[in-house]
């Protein structure tokens, strides 16, 4: 998981978790304002047909702290987000309808709304599609990485390796050029002769 991705969920989630638990506590007050909006949609919706509002604001409550939770734990973060995505998008369309508003500051004021929480519903629908990250792909990365590592560590104990080999050879050749100049002296000495100069 990405670093942004990781400390985004949750803060998207708190609101959700937040205003199901508000609604999970005291369905009353949040049904008395969601029925007036809710009404048209249910004498469109036969499953609705009938439903206690405060039922459906339980439900919403429920859906909200629990996919909610799991969105900011990372647990099934595209079912999560998808399920409190459709749990929004009605709540939005009945609830925020800034052009029946006759008062301006009330309309601007729904408008912000319906912005701010269509934003909401785009930023779970975007984890909701967020591209997976396939297993082998995610592995093969990991083997690449430690192939690089392992080819690092090498070329730098190779390095090490090469650079002791090149002293050694250096002072075995001093060595030799010293024996060397050592026995053209004896020689010299031996034969009475100028001794030859050995060049390094």
């Amino acid at each position: 998981m990405r670093p942004i991705t990781a400390m985004a969920r949750p803060l998207v989630a708190a609101s959700f978790v937040v205003s199901g638990m508000e609604r999970l506590r005291d369905p009353r007050s949040r049904a008395e304002e969601l029925a007036p909006s809710l009404k048209p949609i249910a004498d469109r919706v036969d499953w609705l047909a009938g439903k206690d509002p405060e039922m459906l604001v339980r439900v919403q409550g429920a859906i909200g702290v629990g996919a909610g939770t799991m969105l900011a734990l990372g647990k099934f973060p595209r079912l999560s987000a998808l399920l409190l995505a459709a749990s929004l998008l009605p709540t939005v369309l009945a609830e925020h309808q800034y052009w029946t508003e006759d008062d301006p500051e009330r309309r601007e004021t729904e408008r912000s709304l319906l912005l701010l929480k269509g934003g909401l519903a785009a930023a779970l629908l975007m984890f909701a599609t967020e591209p997976r990250r396939h297993r082998r792909l995610a592995a093969l990365r990991r083997q690449v990485h430690d192939a690089r590592t392992r080819a690092a560590v090498e070329t730098r104990a190779m390095r090490r390796q090469a650079q002791a080999e090149m002293r050694q050879a250096r002072r075995e050749a001093a060595r030799q050029v010293r024996r060397a100049r050592r026995e053209a002296r004896r020689l010299a000495k031996s034969s009475g002769r100028a001794p030859v100069t050995v060049k390094r």
